[in-house]
């Protein structure tokens, strides 16, 4: 009885590693003024820190950092003119995305001492601010249309290694 309450729980799509991942903003009016980090790099400074990210703040992925990019997309074309689709929508986007990317093999399952089980992930999206001006030097060079999934540790503890698959 109780596998087959696991096996429906895991079918219907729980997984006991994953927590539903935070949403930060970037851009004007938003958590952090500035996210210029792009997938696959690695960082130090504090997540959610007023001021953000920007290359001041790279650091190699084999030394300690605190968070790592792992995943970034774009749910609306950077060349299109298009709306807003709202804070709601985007944090939607967002938290899918990033899930899916955490559960998949685009994330190890360990690296630097520390194990998947062991990181947060964050959705780092944009204001409507910073959407609507999809270049700027306060957005990574992909534009400021892209979400971005950031890990860190759930511990507080730098990460040790890239956990990023590329």
């Amino acid at each position: 009885m109780v596998l087959l309450l696991a096996v429906g729980a895991l079918l219907g799509g729980w997984r006991p590693f994953s927590t539903e991942p935070a949403v930060l903003t970037f851009g004007a009016n938003g958590d952090m003024a500035r996210f210029v980090l792009f997938e696959g790099q690695c960082a130090s400074g504090k997540l959610g820190a007023s001021g953000g990210f920007g290359p001041e703040n790279d650091s190699p992925c084999g030394e300690p950092h605190d968070v790592e990019v792992v995943g970034s997309r774009a749910p609306l074309d950077e060349g299109r003119e298009v709306s807003y689709p709202g804070e709601d929508a985007m944090a939607r986007f967002g938290r899918a995305y990033c899930a899916i990317v955490l559960d998949s093999a685009v994330v190890a399952d360990a690296a630097g001492g520390a194990s998947k089980d062991d990181l947060e992930v964050t959705a780092v999206i944009p204001t409507q601010a910073a959407f609507d001006s999809p270049r700027t030097a306060d957005a990574s060079s992909s534009g400021a249309r892209q979400v971005a999934c950031v890990i860190t540790r759930s511990d507080g503890r730098q990460l040790g290694d890239r956990f990023s698959v590329i």
